[in-house]
């Protein structure tokens, strides 16, 4: 019965900020201190799926590759006789309708108005 009745009952929030100012002088702001405390950011968007898993496969592959490369050149070893390295993965990149570069999403957004009005690099 007693822990029927305590395990219904609602747990009174601890606040240290409220303890903490209790008898001071900034005791009069604590009402604004503790609204924003309470306040839960809202998650941020999520606007594409993140493929880590792929990127950090790409990531391996390009360290063994240069690790093969490093003991080659240590060996006395010619790097014109080892095969190139795996391509990277830009399948995510946008390309700049200007000058055909290509960029990640936030590097497209600042480049291609600044591309837009350069006349040098006009195909």
């Amino acid at each position: 019965m007693i822990c029927k009745k305590a395990s219904m009952k609602k747990r009174k929030v601890f606040d240290p900020t409220k303890m903490r100012m209790e008898g001071t002088e900034a005791e009069p702001y604590l009402r604004q201190v503790s609204a924003k405390s309470n306040k839960k950011a809202p998650p941020p968007p999520l606007t594409k799926k993140l493929n880590w898993r792929k990127q950090h496969e790409d990531f391996i592959n390009t360290i063994r590759a240069a690790k093969v490369y490093s003991q080659h050149i240590a060996a006395g070893g010619n790097p014109a006789d080892l095969p190139p390295p795996p391509p990277a993965d830009t399948s995510d990149y946008h390309q700049c309708p200007h000058c055909g570069r290509k960029f990640s999403q936030g590097a497209a957004e600042r480049h291609i108005p600044k591309c837009k009005n350069i006349k040098s690099n006009k195909r």
